[in-house]
């Protein structure tokens, strides 16, 4: 028996790292697994928002000027650029700035916060069973790690989930493929100022270019069940951007969850939160503010849970379905309104919905409005 802990947290990402800090702030004895050593990679934009830069100050005291006085901040602007294929159909600016990070150093930084306030972390230790009605792991070096809860947070391909008894077929369904590329700035035919998106090309989904320093990062997602030439889709991108040979660039791919949230990501004394339990927002696909979220709110419920000697799942399920399902819930409608509208107006859809409204819907991506008819957004 490697420990007995309040709450053992497999996965070291946003969302583990998040739980773990608030936990051991708390005073509880945390165990945080994760079968990489840090720092290690990650495949992601690296967008941060405005509500996720306010979330980070809110937990860890750190705001924007923090993250940039270390370093975390790659590129900031509030420019952006919509196109439908090779039609330009919006380059914009938002009140508010869009900012990228490099997720090896953010996933770092917030794994060391967990670790200097108290949390256990084990890094290098593969999870390969899972009792979750007794919140027990094992990993494969044979340690065995029991708590009174266990939180599931390792990612799209978690270990945790795959022993729950979950709607297996819905997730399938509702699953994004995803392949990144990243280029040295000074190597991709033209310079990157802004964040760019392209729709269009994909029946479901959409291809992005951003700046991120001296990098570029470009990528493209999809929904994979109404996605065809998936690859070469993207190829046929980059050679129109002026890239040659693209086949021959080193590429990454990663499922990503694409509206296939789980309504009840509560397993008796096991929990999921962020990308384990699907909450990734469905339009732009928008992840790390909801790894945070719900990592926090995982976090303060399982605490209040222990403290008052009550079953967390209600706390937890009550800020999911007031703050955070109603953004997932329509952000899908909303995205289903566009691409549904694809095939009849083409670009004109996108248009419509980009060139009359850009600051709203910037809004609605940093989370000062909602998804929901755009109404001003409260978050707790």
């Amino acid at each position: 028996m490697s420990g007995k802990f309040d709450v053992v947290i497999a996965g070291g990402g946003p969302s583990g790292s998040t739980a773990a800090y608030i936990l051991a702030r708390k005073g509880f004895r945390v165990a945080l697994i994760d079968k990489a050593e840090f720092p290690r990679k990650k495949l992601c934009g690296g967008l941060i928002t405005h509500k996720t830069v306010t979330l980070l100050d809110k937990i860890y005291g750190c705001g924007a000027a923090t993250l940039h006085e270390k370093g975390l901040i790659r590129f900031e602007s509030p420019e952006y650029s919509i196109n439908y294929r090779d039609h330009n159909i919006r380059d914009a600016e938002s009140s508010i700035p869009f900012r990228f990070i490099d997720r090896v150093d953010f996933d770092y930084f917030l794994l060391q916060k967990a670790a200097e306030a108290g949390a256990h972390i084990f890094t290098g230790e593969e999870i390969t069973d899972c009792n979750y009605r007794d919140a027990e792991v094992k990993t494969a070096s044979r340690r065995i790690y029991k708590g009174q809860y266990l939180l599931g947070t390792d990612g799209v391909n978690s270990t945790i989930r795959r022993f729950l008894p979950y709607d297996k077929k819905k997730w399938r369904s509702d699953m994004a493929a995803t392949i990144e590329i990243i280029f040295n700035a000074e190597d991709f035919p033209r310079r990157i100022t802004r964040p760019e998106l392209y729709i269009g090309y994909l029946r479901a989904g959409y291809i992005w270019v951003f700046p991120a320093g001296d990098k570029v990062v470009t990528g493209i997602g999809a929904l994979s069940r109404c996605t065809v030439d998936f690859k070469s889709t993207f190829m046929n991108f980059l050679r129109s951007q002026g890239v040659a040979n693209p086949e021959a660039l080193p590429m990454r791919g990663f499922p990503l969850p694409y509206g296939n949230y789980m309504k009840n990501p509560c397993f008796g004394r096991t929990l999921l939160a962020g990308d384990a339990a699907g909450i990734v927002e469905p339009l732009f696909g928008e992840g790390i503010f909801y790894a945070l979220q719900s990592g926090r709110y995982a976090a303060e419920s399982l605490a209040r849970g222990l403290s008052e000697n009550r079953n967390p799942e209600k706390f937890y399920l009550e800020r999911l379905e007031k703050y955070v399902y109603p953004e997932l819930k329509y952000s899908n409608r909303l995205r289903w309104a566009l691409f549904y509208s694809q095939p009849i107006l083409k670009h004109m859809s996108f248009k419509i919905a980009f060139k009359s409204m850009p600051r709203l819907l910037a809004d609605m991506v940093h989370g000062v409005r909602s998804y929901k008819f755009m109404l001003r957004k409260e978050w707790d």
